[in-house]
């Protein structure tokens, strides 16, 4: 392929023995140059998790760490996630900040959106955008105009109607009061979309746009960006795994300083990601902690800087409950009476932080204050023989090998997880004699199509999985949490993999998202987790840690141990000189 200057791709070897990165934006190959935007100098980022299939967010096959990475400055949001958990309003979107006002049974939250706003194309970002993302958000019943793709319609299945008035003023309505009404238009995952751009003008026509999504060969519809970068399709190299963020020179706001934001897929392997800070083509990393990582990259200081955090991520074990070994509930309680959590915790985690410990908790964390130990005396500690009596008291018998079978079917369960992640494959390994000491069996599986859509079998969204073990990544918003564990309505799942649910706790949790004072919504999300320990479609292993690593060299880069991410503030990143 014949390259040019300006938006293409040259090849540099090294880190993954061809990593492409592009020289697009005006500037220099070596970042001496000033673009036109003012932004001087590169940074790449290696990113350590599965490389996306898909850009849009609202579905599964784009509700992935890697795309609110890439998207954490996209997209316009009316709330900002700051590293102390903390929410700021957006003072370069809004004029001032929201307010929310209850009368009755009715909520009114009002924004101010600033004059100078635009999208890249500069049509402005008006009333018309909140109004698209609320009906594009608001059912997921095809049947009232809504889409089963989608993964949440939390918060906006409350809202009634959102209205705009000439001074800029957005007013959104809802029917009943929302606890969390800050996280409507807020995130990367949950931002303001263009209308303009993506509104088909049907509801039907508009969900098949969803579920097709936004492949991520085929880029973001139109180059479109309301934030400080750009992702244009000319800057996806997506056989190499990488895309490449430019300043979106239509940004009102303040401009990027660098020229380029360089996100390249480089896998979970430890060797490629100290190798690569190591030589400099890697100017950032945030992968998953490892003992040998963490220890290697601190024998690069002074001229890397790290840091491991605790934020709002957890490590969890999903069970499916539609496959025919796990349908039992008594079956998944006894795998959940099998495990040694602290001895995971121990044999992974613990290995590089002493903050580590077991996770007891669905709802909370435990270094939030509301976090409570809500889990039964029977998962507090490995009881193999407890297990046993449960799988016989469920008609399994255990065989010569010791392994329990059923109707000439053996107890045998394939674990799934993300591919090329040692924690990960440590953690499955720890459990596996835990498992067969308990009569039952249990396999190792790296799954490339784990977090695929649909039309992957073996894809979380698919339900062609036995057991899984991943993490979600939350952030301080409340109302991301009911889409897990809310009972499925047909095909329209949510994030629920486990696809298990009940009337108790889905009425819990519709009142949960209503509520104003802070003890009660402490005390009803505890009360929810008790619940969940019931149904035992999930089982919580640990509250997992971030860990950062950068070149000296950025100035402004800090981590966001949230959904937001280490490039929540990468316009802000500067290079020293």
């Amino acid at each position: 392929m014949k390259l040019s200057k300006r938006g293409a791709v040259f090849i540099a070897t090294g880190v993954t023995g061809a990593m492409a990165l592009t020289a697009c934006g005006g500037g220099s190959d070596s970042g001496d140059d000033e673009a036109s935007s003012g932004g001087s100098g590169r940074v790449v980022y290696g990113e350590s998790t599965d490389w996306p299939e898909n850009l849009f967010p609202l579905i599964a096959a784009g509700n992935a760490t890697s795309v609110a990475n890439i998207e954490a400055q996209l997209f316009p949001q009316v709330y900002l996630v700051q590293p102390d958990l903390t929410l700021e309003w957006n003072e370069e979107l809004l004029t001032e900040e929201p307010t929310s006002e209850v009368s009755g049974e009715t909520q009114t939250v009002t924004y101010k959106l600033n004059p100078d706003a635009v999208w890249s194309d500069g049509e402005p970002i008006t009333a018309e955008d909140f109004e698209f993302s609320w009906n594009l958000q608001r059912s997921s019943d095809p049947a009232d105009g809504g889409c089963a793709s989608l993964l949440s319609t939390t918060g906006y299945e409350q809202v009634t109607a959102v209205e705009g008035s000439d001074d800029g003023t957005v007013t959104v309505t809802l029917g009943s009061p929302f606890a969390d009404w800050k996280a409507l238009f807020s995130g990367s995952n949950n931002p303001v979309f263009p209308a303009h751009v993506l509104d088909k003008g049907d509801p039907a026509a508009n969900c098949e746009a969803v579920t097709t999504g936004w492949p991520i060969a085929d880029g973001i519809p139109s180059d479109i960006s309301g934030g400080p970068w750009q992702l244009k399709k000319e800057n996806i190299n997506n056989g190499q795994q990488i895309v490449v963020l430019t300043p979106n020179e239509a940004y009102w706001g303040e401009k990027p300083k660098l020229e380029q934001l360089v996100i390249q897929g480089i896998g979970n392997d430890p060797t490629t990601a100290v190798q690569g800070l190591s030589s400099g083509e890697l100017n950032m990393i945030y992968p998953q902690p490892q003992l040998d990582l963490v220890d290697q990259i601190a024998d690069l200081e002074p001229n890397v800087v790290s840091d491991v955090n605790f934020g709002l991520s957890f490590e969890h074990v999903d069970f499916n409950t539609t496959d025919p070994l796990l349908s039992d509930v008594r079956v998944r309680q006894a795998f959940a009476m099998a495990l040694d959590r602290q001895e995971i915790v121990d044999q992974t985690v613990g290995q590089f932080s002493s903050d580590a410990q077991v996770l007891d908790n669905r709802i909370w964390l435990n270094t939030q204050p509301q976090y409570e130990d809500t889990a039964p005396e029977q998962y507090q500690q490995p009881n193999a023989e407890a297990a046993k009596a449960l799988l016989t008291e469920a008609g399994w018998a255990q065989g010569s090998d010791g392994i329990f079978a059923k109707g000439g079917q053996r107890l045998s369960l394939r674990i799934d997880t993300t591919a090329n992640n040692p924690l990960r494959e440590q953690t499955i390994n720890v459990m596996i004699p835990q498992l067969k000491e308990a009569g039952i069996e249990a396999s190792f599986n790296a799954n490339p199509d784990i977090f695929a859509g649909a039309d992957k079998p073996t894809s979380l969204e698919a339900g062609g999985f036995q057991v899984a073990l991943f993490a979600w990544v939350g952030s301080p918003f409340i109302s991301g949490t009911p889409p897990i564990y809310l009972s499925p309505q047909g095909d329209a799942i949510g994030q629920n993999y486990a696809r298990i649910g009940t009337p108790e706790i889905d009425a819990l949790f519709a009142e949960w998202t209503t509520l104003t004072e802070d003890s009660e919504i402490a005390d009803t999300g505890n009360e929810i987790d008790r619940l969940l320990w019931e149904q035992m479609g999930t089982i919580p292993l640990y509250q997992k840690p971030t860990f950062i690593a950068y070149s000296s060299t950025i100035e402004g880069a800090e981590d966001n141990p949230t959904q937001a991410g280490p490039l929540w503030n990468a316009s802000t990143w500067s290079l020293q000189q």
